[in-house]
């Protein structure tokens, strides 16, 4: 017991249970549905095996470079901790790219954009993308693409730094972005939906344009996931972005806040979600925040009663 709570994380078992989990879920409902995967759709799948496949391997590696003192074994042990410290994060990823896998439009072939769009009006009137129709132009559109883009940069920037200052606040971050992606993850299954612009175009008048918008939009959606939308992660990561970003001082907070407002608002005004997916969005940071804190002190209480038990055992 000792050795294994000190040799795994709690990261570890979250993404392991997780990814099995979606594997089981997903070959259940393939064998249900009778669905047959020809060549490309195993591999499709067998991207889903990758956050397991990846955890086997860090084991291995772990084992592999644990004894000895030589400067390959040292240099092999640092790149090793490095990538283990990092692997949340690299696992939240594979969990959303496994989401562009076509066996997932097969089982799931029944979006809820209507029930999104319903719920939007009879909450607000209407969708808000749709208001923001009559306030599209190139210069604005060009601002809103940027701002969508910061997604990608701004949870690495904030967990480098994190990284070289504490330890520990950097496992705190990237636990909540990890646990994030397993709450987004679970609301794509049971909420699949496509966004705005591809569920209704013909709500819209005014064609995007401009100079960062095409080249941006391109990049972007050509690594997203098809059905995405509820909850919004783009709000939920970069809201914990800001949280995590707040600790750093009050020049981070500053610096971060319209930065992660402008990243909120890009997502209606490109009409990549309903704004019922921004709440949810929210919601989806609180509760990932407040479950890596409990996961982290239950891991913790865990770790110190194996270790007291260890020096009675030895005593």
């Amino acid at each position: 017991m000792s050795s294994f709570t000190r040799s795994w994380r709690v990261e570890d078992l979250l993404a392991a249970t997780f990814a099995v989990a979606l594997v089981a879920y997903g070959g259940a409902r393939a064998a249900a549905e009778g669905v047959r995967l020809d060549e490309t759709d195993f591999w499709d799948f067998n991207f889903i095996v990758a956050p397991v496949s990846l955890l086997v391997f860090i084991a291995a590696v772990r084992y592999a470079v644990g004894g000895g003192n030589s400067l390959l074994q040292s240099t092999l042990r640092d790149l090793v901790r490095v990538v283990r410290d990092w692997l949340p994060f690299l696992l939240f990823l594979l969990f959303y790219e496994a989401f562009r896998s076509r066996i997932w439009t097969v089982l799931h072939h029944e979006d809820r954009d209507a029930a999104l769009l319903a719920l939007d009006r009879r909450l607000f009137g209407e969708t808000p993308s749709v208001w923001m129709d009559r306030w599209v132009t190139r210069p604005t559109t060009d601002v809103m693409a940027v701002a969508y883009f910061l997604h990608v940069l701004l949870p690495p920037v904030v967990a480098f730094v994190w990284y070289q200052r504490d330890r520990q606040r950097f496992r705190s971050f990237l636990l909540a972005v990890l646990v994030a992606g397993v709450l987004g993850t679970i609301g794509y299954l049971l909420v699949p939906a496509v966004g705005p612009a591809v569920a209704y175009p013909e709500l819209f008048r005014t064609a995007f344009s401009g100079t960062f918008y095409s080249p941006v939009t391109a990049i972007l959606d050509s690594a997203r996931a098809p059905r995405d939308v509820f909850p919004s992660l783009h709000v939920g990561i970069s809201t914990i972005v800001l949280w995590y970003g707040s600790k750093l001082g009050r020049r981070w907070l500053l610096a971060l806040t319209p930065l992660v407002v402008a990243n909120w608002i890009s997502t209606v005004y490109l009409r990549y979600h309903y704004l019922i997916d921004v709440f949810a969005g929210w919601a989806v940071a609180a509760l990932a925040i407040a479950i890596t804190g409990a996961l982290l002190d239950a891991e913790s209480r865990l770790q110190t009663g194996a270790s007291l038990v260890a020096r009675g055992e030895a005593s």
